[in-house]
């Protein structure tokens, strides 16, 4: 079984520098620093990028920083459809295609839970003959020093299971159509994301309660507490600036 961690971190000179910066920082102090906490070290982070990013050198060290085999190669033209986000990239081709194939969703500023690769792992060997869908349903929206409880069928935290002879990757639909590539399984219902919201944010920064969005429910604002903080060994203070 392989496992790859799918994630876009492409920016073009035309970003202003202080923002790419930003980006970076997120990259190194959330989502990489969440990798490295991963209890399972049997994953291989697929990065792509902007050959031409101003700051490339300071991102790979950023990805590298996770202490995982890590392919980092260019985006190419990623397309666009709609309202929904990039996934149709050239993932496949830095893929090895060898028996069972997992593939999971992570944006360059979002956490996992340091069980949350194990588990997907864990209920993926149990059926390796079956095309699933793992998904994370619960986890955090982090605003600043406010967090918010989320249970969501579609987070865009999922795993797509393709056994041997199919060459399908997670990104291959907008995570609000993750049902179409296979059925939906929760891998666990243990909390096992952050969804970190910040003024560099790529997509609207305040989504409400209001917004519930195929089955997505979200609870009040809650301070940040000390439990949260130690299930996430991320960057907390940088977080809690990134308003």
């Amino acid at each position: 079984m392989r496992h790859y961690i799918l994630t876009r971190s492409a920016y073009s000179p035309t970003m202003r520098l202080r923002d790419n910066q930003r980006r970076v920082d997120f990259l190194r102090g959330i989502t990489a620093a969440s990798l490295r906490a991963q209890t399972t070290r049997d994953l291989t982070w697929l990065v792509l990028i902007d050959p031409a990013d101003p700051l490339l050198a300071e991102r790979r060290a950023a990805v590298e920083s996770a202490g995982l085999p890590c392919i980092i190669e260019p985006a190419g033209k990623m397309e666009r459809e709609g309202i929904h986000d990039r996934p149709w990239g050239p993932w496949s081709e830095y893929i090895t295609w060898d028996g069972v194939t997992l593939t999971t969703r992570l944006d360059d500023d979002d956490a996992l839970a340091p069980y949350a690769l194990a588990r997907v792992q864990r209920a993926a060997a149990a059926v390796p003959t079956e095309s699933v869908v793992w998904t994370l349903p619960v986890g955090y929206r982090i605003v600043g020093r406010h967090a918010f409880h989320i249970r969501w069928p579609l987070a865009q935290f999922g795993t797509l299971q393709a056994p041997s002879g199919r060459r399908a990757t997670i990104f291959d639909v907008s995570h609000q159509l993750a049902g179409n590539l296979a059925p939906l399984q929760a891998a666990t219902n243990d909390p096992a994301w952050l969804w970190v919201r910040h003024r560099h944010t790529r997509s609207r920064l305040n989504v409400g309660r209001q917004t519930m969005l195929n089955g997505r429910t979200e609870g009040r604002a809650k301070s940040v507490t000390p439990e949260l903080r130690a299930i996430f060994p991320v960057d907390w203070p940088m977080i809690e600036r990134a308003l």
